[in-house]
């Protein structure tokens, strides 16, 4: 009995042992593979253009003047990029009308989810606008 024991305890520890030295010898990286280049992208346009637009509005600009300004910085800076030229719009538009009414969204009367649409399409709309005047 205490040998069927021993043996047992034996051999859990042995697994134990076993499965942590395999962790810590073996190099486990985290896989960032849900993010992708264009993901990566479109979060670090939509936090400039946050920032651009919410100091604007700080400053007191219109919501307009505020938008556009925005939206011809934030080109200037990233059209250099190739990866811009193709980046998703709906979901740029998506990710920076959720910063900015999470950021600056009282000011301009802009709150939950009704707020992120309206902001969404104005967006869309203007960057239209600016695209065709290029």
């Amino acid at each position: 009995m205490k040998d069927k024991f021993k043996k047992i305890t034996l051999s859990l520890f042995t697994f134990i042992f076993l499965i942590y030295s395999t962790l810590i010898l073996v190099h486990t990286e985290e896989l960032h593979a849900s993010e992708s280049i264009d993901s990566k992208l479109i979060k670090k346009v939509s936090q400039s253009y946050t920032n651009k637009f919410c100091n604007s509005i700080g400053f007191g600009l219109s919501k307009g003047s505020a938008m556009n300004f925005s939206i011809k910085e934030n080109n200037q800076v990233f059209n250099k990029r190739k990866e811009f030229k193709n980046i998703n719009k709906e979901l740029l538009a998506e990710e920076i009308a959720i910063a900015v009414v999470e950021k600056c969204g009282y000011p301009i009367n802009l709150s939950g989810e009704k707020g992120i649409q309206e902001f969404k399409n104005y967006y869309l709309s203007k960057d239209q606008e600016s695209s065709e005047n290029r």
